[in-house]
C-alpha cells in the first residue's frame, strides 16, 4: 500500500498546477484485483450476485472506494456488466453478477453507487458485452452473432439502463456481427455512436479496453490502434505496459488529422470529455483512514454459498478431499479433514488408485471442482467416484456450471470463487453447518 501511494503522489506531483490526474486501476473484486496486500478482502461478483443484497453491494463498492483512495487512484475499472451467458466463457465467469440483465443492473448500480459515495469514479465494462462469447479478447477477436432484438433485451440492457447517468465506460474488443462485421467495437464508429451514445445515451468518457490484447493483433500497431479508436469514437485509449508506444500513438493522430483522416473536432471533443471527468475527481485520503465496512467481502462471500441438491453437510473429521484443480486451503473450518491423493482425471490408472484410496479411508469424499465442466474427462471422473460414493459432497468453487455438468451428484454446493475467503466459506457451510442461503446467479438447465 505504502508504494502504490508513493506513486499516486509522485505522479500528481509532476504537474501540480493540471487539473486531478486520472489514476486508474482494475479493481473488480475477486480473480480480478490489482490490489490485495492492505485492503478488505474482495469477494467475486457472482458471489455478489449470490448474495443477492443491494446493501451489501453499496458496501462492498464503499469499502473497494475507500481503499483505492487510500492508495491515491481515483477511477476504477469495475463493475463488469457482462452477462455470465456462455458456459465456456473463462474470461468472464466469476467477475460477471449473473445472467438476468435486471438483476446485474441493479447490484451493479448500487455497487457502483457506494463507490461514488466514496469518491471513486466507477467505470462499466466490457461494452458492449462480452458474455455471450467464450473466446478471450485477451489472446484472440470475439463474435457477438446475436440477432439485434437479443442483443438489445439481453446484453445491452445493463449498459442501457446504468450508462445514461455514467462519467466512465468501458468498451471490448469484440465484434457485433449486427452493427459491424468487420471492426471490433474500440475501433467501430458504427457501435461506439450507434449503441454507445446513441442506444445507451451514454455521453461519459468511453475508455478503449488494453489496445496490446490479442484481439487488435491484426488491426496494425499499438499507435495506430489507439489513432483508430479515437478516430471511431473513443475518448481515452488504454496501453496497459508498453509505455513506449504512447508518444507515437499521439504523432500518429496529429498526423492523421494533418492529413485529414481525422477531424480535429473529435480530438476536441475527447478532450472535452477527458477534462470533465478530471473535474471531478477526488483527492486521496490518508493511508491510515478507518475503513467504512472492513468485513463486508467476508459476509457477501458467506451468504452467497448456495446448496443446490441434497444435503451437502458432513463433520471434517469423517471426510476425506478429493480436489479438481483446486489448490486453496479451506482453512480452519475443513481442520481434520483428510487429504486424497493428486487425482489426473485423464488416466485410468489415477482414477483407480483415486476410488482404492477412498474406499480405504473410510471417509466421505468431498470433491473440490475447478471448471470441471470444461473437462470430460474430470466429469468421467467424478462420476465414477459419485457412482461409488453416492454420499459424495460436490462442490463447485467457480461458476456454478459445474453442477450442472454433474447432475448424477446428490449433494451440491457452490462458492463462487477458489480463493481462500470463498473456500473458507464453502468449508464453514459443509463442516460448521453455516446457512446456505445464497441465490444461484445463473440459471442451470439441470439443477
Amino acid at each position: 500500500m505504502e508504494r502504490a501511494r508513493a506513486l499516486t503522489d509522485a505522479l500528481r506531483s509532476l504537474r501540480p498546477d493540471d487539473p486531478m490526474p486520472i489514476l486508474a486501476i482494475d479493481q473488480e473484486g475477486g480473480r480480478v484485483a490489482r490490489l490485495r496486500e492492505g485492503v478488505a478482502a474482495m469477494p467475486s461478483m457472482m458471489a455478489v450476485g449470490a448474495a443477492a443484497d443491494l446493501d451489501l453491494a453499496r458496501q462492498l463498492g464503499e469499502q473497494i472506494a475507500h481503499d483505492l483512495r487510500r492508495i491515491g487512484a481515483n477511477v476504477d475499472f469495475a463493475p463488469v456488466l457482462d452477462l455470465a451467458i456462455d458456459r465456456a466463457s473463462t474470461v468472464i465467469g466469476t467477475r460477471s453478477f449473473g445472467d438476468n440483465p435486471e438483476r446485474v443492473a441493479d447490484l451493479a448500480g448500487a455497487f457502483a453507487s457506494g463507490m461514488g459515495r466514496r469518491g471513486i469514479v466507477p467505470t462499466f465494462k466490457h461494452f458492449p458485452g462480452h458474455g455471450s462469447t467464450a473466446v478471450d479478447s485477451h489472446v484472440a477477436l470475439p463474435t457477438i452473432t446475436l440477432p439485434p432484438p437479443i442483443l438489445h433485451v439481453r446484453d445491452l440492457a445493463p449498459f442501457c439502463d446504468l450508462l445514461p447517468h455514467a462519467r466512465a465506460a468501458m468498451v471490448a474488443h469484440v465484434v457485433v456481427e449486427a452493427v459491424d462485421r468487420e471492426r471490433p467495437a474500440t475501433l467501430s464508429e458504427e457501435v461506439l455512436k450507434t449503441l454507445l451514445r446513441e442506444s445507451c445515451l451514454f455521453n461519459g468518457v468511453a475508455f478503449t479496453d488494453d489496445l496490446e490484447m490479442g484481439a487488435l493483433d491484426r488491426f496494425g500497431t499499438i499507435p495506430e490502434r489507439a489513432a483508430t479508436a479515437i478516430q471511431a469514437g473513443a475518448d481515452c485509449a488504454l496501453i496497459g505496459e508498453r509505455l513506449d508506444a504512447a508518444m507515437p500513438a499521439a504523432r500518429e493522430i496529429a498526423a492523421r488529422i494533418a492529413r485529414g483522416e481525422m477531424r480535429e473536432w473529435r480530438l476536441r471533443e475527447a478532450g472535452m470529455r477527458m477534462r470533465m471527468l478530471r473535474a471531478t475527481l477526488a483527492a486521496p485520503i490518508p493511508l491510515d483512514a478507518p475503513a467504512p465496512f472492513p468485513n463486508v467481502g467476508t459476509t457477501i462471500a458467506a451468504r452467497a454459498v448456495v446448496r443446490v441438491r441434497g444435503t451437502p453437510r458432513a463433520r471434517a473429521n469423517e471426510s476425506i478431499l478429493v480436489r479438481f484443480g483446486v489448490e486453496g486451503d479451506l482453512g480452519p473450518g475443513a481442520l481434520g479433514a483428510e487429504e486424497a491423493p493428486q487425482l489426473h482425471p485423464g488416466e485410468p490408472a489415477s482414477v483407480e488408485r483415486m476410488l482404492s484410496a477412498l474406499a480405504s479411508s473410510g471417509r466421505r469424499p468431498v470433491l473440490l471442482s475447478y471448471r470441471t465442466h470444461l473437462d470430460a474427462a474430470a466429469i468421467d471422473a467424478i462420476r465414477r467416484i459419485v457412482d461409488r460414493f453416492p454420499e459424495s459432497i460436490f462442490v463447485s468453487t467457480m461458476e456454478p456450471f459445474d453442477i450442472e455438468a454433474a447432475p448424477f451428484v446428490n449433494h451440491a454446493l457452490c462458492c463462487f470463487g477458489d480463493d481462500a475467503l470463498h473456500l473458507h466459506a464453502a468449508a464453514a457451510a459443509i463442516f460448521a453447518g453455516a446457512p446456505t442461503n445464497g441465490k444461484l446467479p445463473v440459471t442451470l438447465a439441470r439443477g
